[in-house]
């Protein structure tokens, strides 16, 4: 999997740049990474900084609308300054008639130097009345937020995220995030080329409004799991034919990645709410029909996700500027990954299941599937990005056992973790090589396409989870041949809980389903191991007898792990056991 690191959100970042200069405060760092549209806001807050009352100053917005709007506004309200605000061709044909007029309301003095109702304009800052003013069907919700960004009341017949994600900035400015509308681009990319793609710190509770992004390219065949890293999109299901309605009306932003999608799936789309897209940096219908960039960053990201001619891309780094870099990179790697001889399936309750429970989604992606045999996974289990796949042989066995290695950060509950998971990956590994399975590797699993389908109701559906213990149990059953593969190049990883509330829940989960086990042999082993923690808490010393062979079986598979956190673990463990099998057993839901 090949993780992105997105931007940071131009449209909070400039929200901030504006509260800050409001507040007096310093404004934020910027570096060459960040949007040139966040860096020219910056540039031009820190010149109006430098000069003194009474001065005159020309400040270029060139075609950053963001800038021109939340400026006029700003400029607006700084008694005894006069700015010129001006741009390149296209802006002086950006409207920009409704928030003048709503200022001038205030009692601001603004002036059109050439066409009215549009840019350049000539400003001469006052003090303005901070009475409330009406904008009915804005042709921007950025000239309500400019307003509401220096103090004044607006009403509207509108309803935004963009307005909201203002008002909430109001109320404590220090939130920064990644950019969602950035993200459509790997969306589109991942729709169109397959494969997955981990969107780092990108999380669902987000100010932005494009976050719905996620949703309209599940109709486009990409689903989206959150992890603690990030937003991992993997492209799960070929898109049907059938018409997708989108009102663009809040998510402006996000048309030219969906209608090129839409067009290059032959799936038709349905837009609406489009009136505001002829007034972006170009008129966006048009460019997008026409497959030309004509210096709209987001026209020609769109062009390049979709491997589209695109003959000018230095307008990208008005939002992104290292998507060219990035692109060209997982192009590389995609060309040199090599292909999987199964088919991935990381099933999710609610997501691709009509809500019927894990196991059905689970039935019905591998009854989809055309390869012989099946990866179950984790929606966090990442497999590692190597090589050697394509090699990978597979014997001829119904299932096998991939081990997982945990990687995580240097905290106390995380590096006790990594060494609990290493006890149980290596005893994984043993007895499933001497024919002794007695647990898998977190549904780390391959198996035969048909066995697995023919052992569906040995599940047990009613429960919502334990999917990869009782296939197991189905296997050993049926005397299937189970085998592992415990190779350095056949890997993956899972990331450590960072809160033990959070590995109590899992732990608990885990216990809760243990009644449900009819192998005898599995039964044996589970109650020899809580037996043997349960004489530990009675007769302390026999840590004396556990020790030497856990500390073994720890260091066999993850040899990072120190003595004092291995024997930290043994002393604590047997306190664990219990508690995770008491609420386990005793907890009525999941």
């Amino acid at each position: 999997m090949i993780s992105i690191d997105l931007p940071i959100s131009k449209s909070i970042a400039n929200r901030r740049l504006i509260i800050q200069a409001m507040h007096g405060d310093p404004l934020m760092e910027v570096t060459c990474a960040m949007p040139d549209d966040v860096r020219l806001l910056h540039d031009a807050l820190g010149q109006l900084r430098q000069v003194q009352q009474g001065q005159s100053i020309t400040i270029d917005c060139h075609n950053c609308g963001t800038a021109m709007r939340f400026l006029t506004a700003y400029c607006a309200q700084l008694d005894g300054y006069e700015v010129v605000l001006t741009g390149d061709n296209r802006m002086y044909e950006r409207p920009i008639q409704q928030e003048v007029e709503a200022l001038h309301q205030c009692g601001a003095q603004i002036m059109y130097i050439d066409k009215d109702g549009f840019p350049p304009l000539r400003i001469v800052g006052t003090k303005l009345l901070r009475h409330k003013v009406t904008i009915q069907r804005p042709l921007s919700t950025q000239f309500i937020s400019a307003l509401l960004l220096i103090g004044i009341e607006v009403t509207t017949d509108v309803q935004s995220p963009y307005i909201s994600m203002t008002q909430q900035m109001q109320k404590g400015y220090d939130t920064m995030e990644r950019d969602w509308s950035a993200a459509a681009f790997w969306y589109e990319y991942v729709a169109l080329h397959g494969g997955e793609v981990l969107l780092n710190e990108l999380q669902p509770d987000s100010l932005q409004g494009d976050r719905v992004v996620a949703d309209l390219f599940r109709a486009l065949g990409v689903e989206t799991y959150f992890i603690n890293a990030g937003a991992r999109i993997v492209r799960e299901h070929a898109t049907d034919k059938s018409l997708l309605q989108v009102d663009f009306r809040c998510c402006p932003d996000l048309y030219p990645a969906v209608a090129i999608t839409c067009r290059q799936l032959h799936k038709p789309l349905q837009a609406t709410g489009t009136d505001a897209l002829p007034y972006k940096e170009s008129n966006r219908l048009e460019s997008v029909a026409q497959s030309l960039p004509n210096a709209d960053h987001r026209v020609a990201m769109a062009l390049l996700a979709a491997d589209l001619p695109c003959d000018d891309t230095d307008c990208i780094t008005k939002s992104y500027p290292l998507f060219s870099q990035q692109l060209n990179k997982i192009k590389q790697i995609s060309h040199t990954q090599s292909t999987y001889p199964f088919t991935i399936v990381i099933p999710r309750r609610g997501i691709n299941d009509d809500n019927l429970g894990k196991k059905y989604a689970l039935r019905q992606l591998i009854s989809a599937a055309t390869t012989d045999y099946i990866w179950m996974m984790d929606d966090d289990v990442q497999p590692s990005v190597a090589s050697k796949w394509d090699r990978l042989k597979l014997s001829g066995a119904d299932m096998y056992i991939l081990p997982l290695r945990m990687q995580g950060g240097s905290s106390l509950i995380e590096r006790l973790q990594q060494a609990e998971y290493a006890a149980m990956q290596e005893l994984t590994m043993q007895t499933a090589k001497r024919g002794r399975a007695v647990m898998c590797s977190g549904a780390n699993l391959i198996v035969n396409r048909t066995r697995w389908l023919e052992g569906y109701e040995d599940l047990h559906i009613e429960i919502p989870s334990g999917d990869d213990m009782f296939a197991l149990e189905s296997f050993r059953r049926r005397g299937l041949r189970i085998e592992v593969i415990d190779e350095p190049d056949y890997t993956a990883t899972i990331t450590a809980h960072t809160s033990l509330r959070s590995l109590l829940r899992q732990r608990m989960r885990w216990a809760g389903k243990a009644p449900h086990y009819t192998d005898a042999y599995i039964l044996r082993c589970g109650c020899a191991v809580v037996l043997a923690n349960l004489c530990q808490l009675v007769c302390p010393l026999v840590v004396l007898i556990k020790f030497p062979v856990e500390y073994s079986l720890i260091k066999k598979r993850d040899p990072k792990v120190s003595f004092g956190v291995a024997l930290l673990l043994e002393v604590l463990y047997p306190f664990y056991v219990l508690l995770c099998l008491v609420g386990g057993l005793f907890r009525k839901q999941w």
